[in-house]
């Protein structure tokens, strides 16, 4: 009972809020009455400001790609025009004549981070404090509706200090649902004939993920309205014509059922009740990514540990886990910056470290539906890069599990959109 309660208070803050896959138009229905309309997919590739001619070398550091593959010791890493132009050992990589080589010696060379679930991802302050910590991105996944919501994102992405923010936009949800029941939230509310009109206008005015609420509302021992199974099939399926990527708000496991049954890509937040093994099966079959939050259960009091135990469990069956904290999702102190908390409690869970660096990096690429720029160190991929003193990889779960972590914030330079922008 003690569980329910903080959960209750945990979702009384208004801003709970909002969670895109194709490569050619698509041409489809917008709903049973619609016309058909030609229909612009929303996974294209992010266009960079003009950059400089200089070529930027790393050398001598150990090079971790995301991957999940052995760390390449006494790498070499070249970056032309603010993408990665090639990398690997130095023995086997020409550094061009011209380029400005950085001696990295004694560090690790990593992707940019990202936190795939925050809130307040449009203050540039915060944008700023991300980024300097080596989190180069971030994934809004709460808004309220806005005329010029997306025109304010697109400014904040022109000044490269700014993590790059992804954003969903409001919660899809219907009249009467969750966030507007019970704290008077605000949300984008659909119905049977308008649900994938209003999904493609949402899409249309620049969202980069879709979020629905599946919330029944039996944390707060209340029926909340929510959407039918129809209609939930309909959102998704009219953001993957698109290329688009749902993400489902989730708090208890009939609702994962319903989640799951509609086709989404992720799940926001770790279930607070127990998880059966057949939904863990479930969504290993299925390819679902989970985005635990497990900083918002510690910031709220949850003291049964049982998030913790469920991810542990997901992760050990063989499911995808992207880092996300839900950061200002309550009235708590949240880490801004470098992650710890949840870095910490997903070792807890038994993860192992780069199990964590792939979750930060290119698991929290996919969910952001930007896995085909970001989250490895690849060639052609936009250069976000995290240069830290140490090695994040050595295994730190007891007796002093944080030391890993810290690495991550001993930070030597960071690299966003191919230019130092901390040295």
């Amino acid at each position: 009972m003690k569980t329910l309660t903080l959960l209750v208070l945990l979702l009384a803050l208004p801003g709970l809020a909002a969670c895109s896959r194709a490569t050619a138009p698509v041409t489809a229905p917008v709903s049973p009455t619609a016309p058909t309309i030609t229909l612009v997919p929303t996974r294209r590739a992010i266009q960079l400001a003009p950059a400089s001619d200089q070529v930027i070398a790393l050398v001598n550091g150990t090079l971790i790609d995301g991957t999940g593959a052995a760390p390449i010791r006494d790498a070499v890493m070249v970056i032309r025009q603010g993408r990665i132009a090639t990398v690997g050992e130095r023995a086997r990589i020409n550094i061009p004549p011209d380029a400005k080589t950085i001696d990295v010696q004694g560090t690790t060379i990593l992707p940019g981070l990202i936190n795939a679930h925050v809130h307040q991802g449009y203050s540039e302050q915060n944008l700023k404090v991300w980024a300097q910590a080596g989190v180069t991105t971030v994934r809004d996944l709460g808004a309220s509706p806005s005329d010029d919501l997306f025109a304010r994102r697109d400014s904040l992405l022109e000044d490269p200090l700014n993590a790059r923010l992804v954003a969903a936009g409001p919660m899809v949800t219907v009249p009467d649902g969750y966030p507007m029941v019970p704290w008077g939230g605000k949300g984008l509310t659909v119905t049977s004939q308008d649900a994938p009109l209003k999904v493609n206008q949402l899409l249309d005015s620049g969202a980069d993920v879709i979020k629905i609420a599946m919330e029944s509302g039996g944390s707060f021992r209340r029926n909340i309205p929510m959407l039918s199974a129809q209609q939930a099939q309909a959102i998704v399926q009219t953001a993957h014509q698109r290329g688009g990527w749902v993400s489902a708000h989730v708090l208890r496991t009939p609702d994962l059922e319903r989640a799951l049954d509609a086709g989404v890509d992720d799940i926001a937040h770790m279930v607070e009740d127990y998880l059966p093994d057949q939904l863990i099966e479930r969504m290993v079959k299925d390819d679902v990514y989970w985005v635990p939050t497990l900083e918002l259960w510690q910031r709220v009091g949850q003291t049964d540990n049982r998030s913790v135990a469920n991810l542990g469990r997901f992760v050990k069956a063989g499911g995808k886990v992207a880092l996300g904290t839900d950061y200002a999702g309550y009235a708590a102190e949240f880490d801004l910056g470098m992650p710890v908390t949840e870095i910490e409690l997903m070792q807890e869970a038994g993860m192992t470290p780069m199990q964590v660096i792939i979750a930060a990096t290119r698991n929290a690429a996919r969910v952001c539906n930007l896995d085909h720029e970001l989250g490895t160190l690849e060639p052609g991929k936009i250069a976000d890069v995290l240069v830290v003193n140490g090695d994040p990889l050595q295994d730190t779960r007891a007796p002093a599990r944080s030391a890993g972590v810290r690495v991550l914030t001993q930070v030597r330079l960071v690299i966003h959109n191919g230019t130092v922008i901390r040295n």
